[in-house]
């Protein structure tokens, strides 16, 4: 397989990945890719997702300021990597809920608990996807 092929972009923006790159690289049809852009250097990036195992953690926590700084902040501690995450009230002014989708750097489910419980949370389920 050559190091470049060129392609084009059709008029709903998708790029058509040639057969012989998805082949190399094992892609199947409905498989999800990871896109990324540099704006300076002008450069788009096509990789397999499947190698980007996401782990869902979902955390109790007060409702009230600063209670999600200082989870995220013990998360930052076991250097987890945060991808997204959402938070909600769960009960108003007492118990708030927040998603997060992270990888967690090679933390461990206990020590996500610990270090979650040291701020005064709870890891109330976890998930891998």
């Amino acid at each position: 397989m050559p190091d470049s092929l060129i392609s084009s972009i059709d008029e709903k923006g998708r790029v058509l990945i040639p057969l012989s790159v998805r082949q190399a690289l094992g892609l199947t049809i409905g498989e999800r890719v990871l896109v990324s852009a540099d704006e300076r250097s002008r450069i788009l990036l096509i990789e397999p997702a499947r190698e980007k195992r996401l782990l869902t953690l979902r955390i109790e926590l007060a409702d009230k300021p600063g209670a999600l700084a200082k989870a995220a902040l013990s998360l930052y501690g076991l250097g987890v990597d945060l991808v997204s995450s959402r938070s909600r009230s769960s009960k108003r002014g007492e118990a708030a809920l927040w998603e997060v989708e992270c990888n967690p750097q090679g933390a461990g489910i206990a020590q996500i608990k610990a270090a979650l419980a040291k701020c005064g949370a709870r890891l109330a389920g976890s998930e891998w996807q």
